[in-house]
């Protein structure tokens, strides 16, 4: 076998080798995501929520929130407007929510509009929470 094949040969296995530890089809870790449909609602209106690429058969809170990351103490939260799920064997689940006017906004009267987050508060650091998997949605009043 010449030098060049030997090389050839070498390159091909050493590449072989990082595409099956990196990647093509390997299973790669879910980033946790919510949607809502509809996004776009009256207050103390119900949407659907789909998760995806959360743990597996885990019991989850799902939250309204007026900010999608916080530092302790603070919380922008409404604990009465909570949710609790369980996913299923693929990290997914499904359920109806109520949207209520989301804590912290500033726009109470009539006609008003505020981007809420809903999601699941989970310490992210020192200090300080993140809200995974956030969706934003918009609640307008009447």
């Amino acid at each position: 076998m010449s030098r060049l094949s030997t090389l050839r040969l070498a390159g091909a296995t050493a590449l072989g080798c990082v595409i099956g530890l990196t990647g093509a089809g390997a299973a790669m870790a879910a980033v946790p995501h919510i949607s809502a449909h509809p996004n776009n609602l009256m207050v103390n209106t119900a949407t659907s929520l789909t998760g995806r690429g959360f743990a597996p058969s885990t019991s989850l809170t799902v939250e309204e929130c007026g900010q999608k990351d916080w530092i302790a103490p603070q919380n922008p939260c409404d604990s009465t407007n909570s949710v609790t799920v369980m996913t299923s064997k693929h990290g997914t689940f499904t359920t109806p929510f109520t949207a209520q006017t989301c804590p912290g906004g500033k726009n109470k009267g009539p006609g008003f509009s505020e981007r809420c987050y809903i999601g699941v508060p989970q310490p992210s650091g020192i200090d300080t929470i993140a809200l995974v998997g956030a969706v934003r949605i918009t609640v307008t009043g009447p």
